[in-house]
């Protein structure tokens, strides 16, 4: 790719969080918004915040990648309303510690810390309960967006309300986002943490159901044949008293981490890491737990992540309806049986929400499965199964996780997905808006 006619950007090495991806690419790393608006506007681009997203959703070697990093400024805190205005390349973890600091949190927040707000939108990322707050859509009162031929313009329920829709799990293709106001809710002083015990997936999501309405709910389960689905429902409730003075936060996890050179997670180092998992979230009684610390478990996972070495991993993340879960749980525990592929580990939630264009949400019980070495033929061959599986149980698939996903799989697995496309090519008739996320799904 050449530099659009002169224009000044640096070419830069850029790779997925998952490592699935990596593309050289012209980087343009604009500080003031009149270097965002000199891009000539018919030159393809995406936007990028921290680049700790999956798939590729934020770079491509044919785009411009406009880098929004220097745009990460507080701009105005409402204190009675709890509403706060930021620019779209902040970080959660900064804008949950200003908030906490005043009383406030934002009730969804992605696992990563250095996610951008504009990172989050597009993904429409949900947080510790979806079920009972909701995607990232619930929590952002209007959005300032440039887009390349009309400018820039204000988008909210009651302006631009369809451009605005289409910014959640847009995946940036409706336009560049500048700022957002965000809706804020009391912050607790902390919260008390309890695990609970399950066999397998199917108890698991009974847990899930009958505690629907806690603040903190998701469970880690262990991908191995013989232990298939056994682990733990951890839900937290808000607690009166502040977590512990003395309890350490770890510093925030780094966008890239350097991958060990091997993978470590074999058969063996999986069945190690599991087991001491498992001793310590099945320790009994409750635990007192900072927000911060709760909202951000990744912060602990900088050795699982740099474990899965330079070939990186695979989240399958795929919801399904209650009414076919157990089935699905009883088909994918013969499939592990049969293949005994290597699953690093398995989160589940629970979503109550209505679906609404591409977004990761429904009703039902959402599995993510976290797949090493994904490109080895056997672990490969098992993520195949897996679609064919989630599909064949009306399973919804999250486009922004899913990095193996192909645009037939996205169709099959979301009803209305070209539909959803077309209302996001109405606000990019000329596709200029390119990653390689958008480029696989066919968006």
């Amino acid at each position: 790719m050449s530099s659009p006619r002169g224009f000044a950007l640096a070419e830069i090495e850029l790779r997925s969080f998952d490592r699935s991806f990596s593309a050289r690419c012209h980087v343009q790393k604009p500080d003031r918004f009149r270097l965002v608006e000199a891009l000539p506007a018919d030159v393809q681009r995406i936007s990028r915040g921290s680049g700790v997203s999956y798939g590729g959703a934020s770079f491509a070697a044919e785009s411009v990648v406009q880098d929004l990093g220097a745009f990460n400024r507080l701009l105005e805190f409402d204190a009675e309303q709890g509403l706060l205005t930021v620019e779209a390349g902040a970080r959660i973890g900064d804008i949950q510690r200003f908030a906490l600091a005043r009383g406030w949190m934002l009730p969804v927040a992605p696992g990563h810390p250095r996610a951008s707000i504009g990172g989050c939108i597009a993904a429409d990322v949900h947080g510790k309960n979806p079920a009972r707050d909701g995607t990232f859509r619930k929590h952002v009162a209007s959005i300032e967006l440039f887009d390349s031929s009309a400018g820039w313009m204000i988008a909210s329920a009651e302006e631009n309300a369809e451009r605005f829709s289409a910014c959640f799990a847009g995946f940036g293709i409706p336009g560049l986002m500048g700022s957002a106001t965000l809706r804020m809710v009391p912050a607790p002083s902390a919260y008390s943490l309890r695990n609970i015990a399950v066999a397998n997936l199917v108890d698991a999501a009974e847990v899930l159901r009958a505690h629907a309405g806690a603040p903190l709910l998701y469970g880690w389960h262990d991908g191995r044949p013989a232990q298939f689905g056994r682990g733990v429902i951890r839900f937290g409730l808000e607690a009166q008293e502040s977590a512990r003075s003395g309890q350490r936060l770890t510093a925030d996890l780094p966008a890239v981490i350097e991958p060990w050179s091997h993978c470590a997670w074999n058969r063996a180092g999986i069945s190690v890491m599991n087991q001491w998992i498992g001793r310590g979230y099945r320790r009994t009684g409750n635990e007192r737990l900072s927000v911060e610390a709760a909202m951000f478990p990744l912060n602990e996972a900088r050795r699982y992540f740099a474990g899965f070495g330079k070939e990186g991993f695979v989240e399958a993340q795929w919801l399904l309806p209650h009414k076919r879960y157990a089935d699905f749980v009883a088909a994918l525990g013969a499939e592990v049986a049969r293949a005994k592929p290597r699953i690093s580990l398995i989160a589940s939630k629970l979503f109550d929400g209505e679906p609404q264009g591409l977004a990761f949400d429904g009703k039902g019980i959402a599995l993510a499965i976290q797949i090493p070495q994904p490109r080895s033929t056997s672990q490969a061959t098992f993520i195949e199964a897996l679609t064919e599986l989630a599909l064949a149980h009306g399973g919804r698939p999250n486009l922004i996780k899913e990095s193996s996903l192909q645009a037939d799989s996205a169709r099959r697995g979301i009803r209305d997905f070209d539909e959803a496309r077309e209302r996001l090519r109405s606000f990019d008739p000329n596709g200029l808006q390119v990653s390689e996320l958008s480029r696989r799904l066919s968006l």
